[in-house]
């Protein structure tokens, strides 16, 4: 009898419950531990994931092959083209191999929390037991909840809540587990050698469908570390190095390294939450002289912990519709030329310009960048919030529903929390305030980049090789105004 760990947004070694669990009853019942990712291609094409994401992924699946190798556990790989189709692949993994128990961590999104409930009955039916954990959040998914038993709609009541709970139940983390006995019979090899050779088209992690050598040749995935100890290193150097001027430094959007650059480490799993709260929280506790930022950094994951609880709480956010029920009726421009221009960085709002164009060179965008470019397309293009949430999802590294969705419909005025829509973020004053020299803009627009600051934050002029502005913001302000407003009365 063995083990079966399913690995989804989880891949790593170290506060891994599902895995560590698994081989503590491993150990328990004196059998083995065999671990699987099914690689659901079809379904990431649907839900929008672009190269970058998947990509990483599978850099993280490599390393994960490996450390998992040093722990005697084999890790299979399948190509299985979407979720309905992980639960055959699953049941049969687990007959071939002898397995009556799966174990893996839960994930909020809606889709996957209907698979795994599927998974779960027809399990049942087999005899196999399945085994779900907490893994995204600090705290339990979906239960922060009002005396009432009503979820909290605002953040500020949340996190005041969710504080409280955290003293009362801290953050602590799970080690690696302990190295699993080798498996001694050969029947059972056996089976984990036919299966790793018939696996179908991508067979065992490690071999030539992964394309490692692609990824060397792509300097977006060059950026990123996709090992766990590369992982944990970038997380010591942020809370050693920087975390202190994290709050003064991390709107500027010319300092990458403001920022913690840990996002597509989180969104692969490859960093759990709780090992990054703790990390930071003894900053916090130890250095005075960078509380403040180190609890600001806090600040941000929990509203990454908020935005998960509403997906569980609020399945419809899962299936592009805004939190706000009113403002399903915003008459949004149908505009693709407009769309393309803000998609390709060419709509003569440097900043704006800048910021699209550092997404498609880097696959990531600097946070401040994410709330302009979405308030410039949802405001003052009155373009439909989802095609730029669709658009980042296809681009991002770190893309992953919960935070994309959640602050594009912060910035769109339809989420929770959500700016009030009359409150504009002006792609000129954004510029002056945090790229006063325009040197972000040169970087990444080089046809100003021989301007001076202030021609380089607003040309006058024609400026040979750049576009016009695509409109006038004022017209744009008064045109978003009548709509939402057209879209209030119509509630009435």
């Amino acid at each position: 009898m063995s083990h079966l760990v399913w690995f989804r947004a989880d891949l790593r070694l170290h506060d891994n419950p599902a895995l560590h669990t698994a081989c503590q009853q491993a150990v328990i019942d004196g059998s083995g531990v065999v671990a699987c990712f099914l690689r659901p291609q079809d379904q990431w094409e649907n839900h929008h994931w672009g190269e970058n994401r998947a990509r990483f992924t599978e850099r993280c699946l490599l390393d994960l092959g490996h450390e998992l190798a040093q722990l005697n556990i084999s890790l299979i790989c399948w190509d299985v083209g979407d979720f309905n189709q992980q639960i055959p692949a699953l049941l049969s993994l687990s007959q071939q191999l002898s397995c009556q128990h799966i174990w893996a961590n839960e994930e909020p999104e809606l889709n996957e929390r209907l698979r795994d409930q599927a998974l779960i009955n027809q399990a049942q039916k087999t005899g196999i037991q399945c085994h779900f954990y907490n893994d995204q959040t600090l705290l339990p998914m979906g239960q922060i909840l009002k005396k009432d038993g009503t979820p909290y709609r605002v953040y500020g009541a949340f996190r005041k809540q969710a504080l409280k709970e955290l003293e009362r139940f801290p953050v602590q983390t799970l080690p690696i587990p302990q190295s699993m006995s080798c498996i001694t019979e050969a029947s059972q090899q056996d089976k984990i050698t036919v299966l790793q050779a018939d696996a179908g088209s991508l067979n065992v992690v490690g071999v030539s469908a992964f394309q490692p050598k692609a990824y060397l040749d792509d300097p977006i995935q060059q950026r990123w570390p996709a090992t766990e100890a590369q992982a944990f290193r970038l997380l010591d150097s942020f809370c050693q190095e920087r975390i202190c001027q994290y709050d003064p430094q991390r709107d500027f959007p010319g300092n990458a390294e403001g920022t913690s650059l840990l996002s597509p480490l989180m969104a692969t799993g490859k960093l759990s939450v709780k090992s990054c709260w703790l990390s930071a929280q003894q900053v916090q506790l130890s250095q005075p002289q960078g509380a403040q930022s180190a609890g600001r950094w806090l600040d941000e994951l929990l509203w990454r912990e908020f935005y998960r609880h509403l997906l569980v709480l609020y399945p419809e956010l899962s299936c592009c519709q805004p939190f706000k029920p009113e403002r399903a009726q915003i008459p949004w421009r149908n505009a693709p030329d407009d769309l393309a221009k803000w998609q390709q960085g060419t709509t003569g709002f440097p900043l704006v310009d800048a910021a699209m164009r550092q997404l498609k060179e880097t696959g990531w965008m600097h946070n401040r960048l994410r709330m302009l470019t979405a308030v410039f397309l949802s405001k003052y293009l009155l373009i439909d919030w989802r095609e730029g949430e669709r658009w980042f999802m296809q681009h991002l590294v770190d893309g992953d529903l919960a935070s994309n969705n959640g602050g594009w419909q912060w910035a769109a005025s339809t989420g929770t929390d959500s700016v009030p829509y009359f409150r504009l973020l002006s792609p000129y004053r954004q510029a002056e305030r945090f790229d006063a020299q325009g040197a972000f803009i040169a970087r990444f627009v080089p046809e100003l980049a021989s301007l001076p600051a202030k021609q380089r934050i607003q040309p006058k002029g024609y400026v040979k090789g750049y576009p016009v502005p695509m409109l006038d913001l004022r017209e744009g302000k008064d045109r978003m105004m009548a709509a939402f407003k057209s879209a209030s009365f119509s509630q009435t």
